[in-house]
């Protein structure tokens, strides 16, 4: 019996990992459809972009502090429940209900993205590792997999763009009905740990930091990498096709990067090693972005970019569980790491085409990404030491 509740459990994990990306994903694909339906500009349409992520950022830290009042397990259920409706209101309701509904998936897709963490904490302490790369994997294959479809739906089956944005809607129904089992024992997470202050502030904490950093700045370079990959490949005077390609293959190559990196967390209980190995992979990958012309060159430098950025996705997200000694702790940190996260993330594509327009050149930016890989490792190297938020020598005041 036991058993067959940790798999439903698992199973339940994997399918919300599921929900967590595609909805987003799923857009990019079919914007010019969108775009062309609803008459809006280039300019309205990068916030349905970047709406999501500005909610994870805005939200993420309120997450910890609701869950410990009704239990994970309820307000993972309102996450979804969030996400089911969200979906219909975004394809169904105009331009208003576009960005509504946008705006209400990035707040239900936050909330699961903090949970999960501490719901893998609370259930699989000793497994963390091996659970976190099935979650990891889920989100990075249905990513790809909202990305790839929509077309084909949208055009191939004449669904429009409508009903291949609510498509979504059924897996989210499959993946309430799998979780409602776990509503039965619905916990909370165990009790806080007060810090020599009394206040128990996770924000008080440098390691916290520096695990929040390592979140920032990886995603931080996946979403500018996201959003403009294509345009540095074709200034390199590629075709549209080769760059289109590649999108897919950075895509494409993160998930066979996501499965191990979490799982040989379990066997090194200091994971800086990984660290210096995933960051040196993502330099060479970017160096070879910066400095190659030719496919020969650009190909290999893409899926290392790919197996960098797999990796660091990997590790920010089991740095989560690994530093922290409960499921409290876990979620405090989920919140806080994701929220400075996402905004970095957010800003990010932003910044990255401001320069461009300076500069009309891609070398600064891509420098610039050189920098923050070794930022990431910097930060990294003190993420990934065996150690736990709130050992009294954490503590930045006591």
């Amino acid at each position: 019996m036991k058993n067959s509740k940790t798999l439903l459990l698992l199973l339940g994990i994997l399918f919300i990992s599921f929900n967590l990306r595609a909805p987003i994903t799923a857009v990019g694909s079919i914007t010019n459809l969108i775009q062309k339906d609803l008459s809006l500009s280039s300019t309205m349409m990068g916030f349905i972009t970047t709406i999501p992520l500005i909610a994870f950022a805005v939200v993420s830290p309120f997450v910890a502090k609701f869950s410990h009042r009704i239990g994970h397990n309820k307000t993972m259920l309102i996450s979804l429940l969030l996400i089911l409706f969200s979906e219909l209101i975004r394809s169904y309701t105009g331009i208003f209900g576009l960005y509504l509904g946008t705006a209400l998936i990035g707040i239900g897709i936050a909330i699961g993205n903090v949970l999960i963490p501490a719901i893998i904490k609370l259930n699989f302490s000793t497994r963390l590792g091996f659970v976190t790369s099935i979650y990891t994997s889920g989100m990075c294959i249905f990513a790809a997999v909202g990305a790839g479809i929509s077309v084909p739906l949208a055009k191939n089956l004449n669904l429009g763009w409508q009903n291949t944005l609510a498509v979504w809607f059924i897996l989210t129904i499959i993946t309430i009905f799998i979780w409602l089992p776990q509503l039965q024992k619905n916990q909370a997470g165990s009790g806080i740990i007060k810090n020599c202050n009394g206040d128990g502030s996770i924000w008080h904490s440098k390691l916290a930091w520096c695990v929040t950093l390592f979140m920032g700045i990886q995603s931080l370079l996946f979403y500018s990498l996201v959003a403009w990959l294509p345009s540095i490949i074709m200034a390199k005077g590629l075709t549209a096709n080769f760059a289109g390609n590649m999108a897919l293959l950075f895509q494409l190559m993160a998930i066979p990067a996501t499965l191990p990196i979490p799982t040989l967390c379990d066997k090194f209980k200091d994971q800086r090693i990984l660290v210096l190995i995933v960051c040196l992979i993502y330099a060479f990958g970017m160096i070879g972005l910066l400095l190659g012309n030719n496919g020969t060159i650009l190909i290999p430098s893409v899926i290392c970019l790919a197996i960098g950025m797999g990796g660091a996705i990997s590790l920010s997200i089991a740095f989560i569980s690994l530093r922290t000694v409960n499921s409290t702790r876990a979620s405090e940190l989920s919140g806080m790491s994701q929220s400075a996260g996402y905004l970095l993330a957010a800003l990010g594509p932003i910044f990255t085409g401001f320069i461009y327009d300076i500069q009309a050149s891609w070398t600064t930016p891509l420098i610039i990404f050189i920098i923050f890989i070794a930022l990431l490792a910097f930060f990294g190297l003190f993420a990934g030491k065996n150690t736990q938020i709130y050992e009294l020598e954490d503590l930045m005041e006591c």
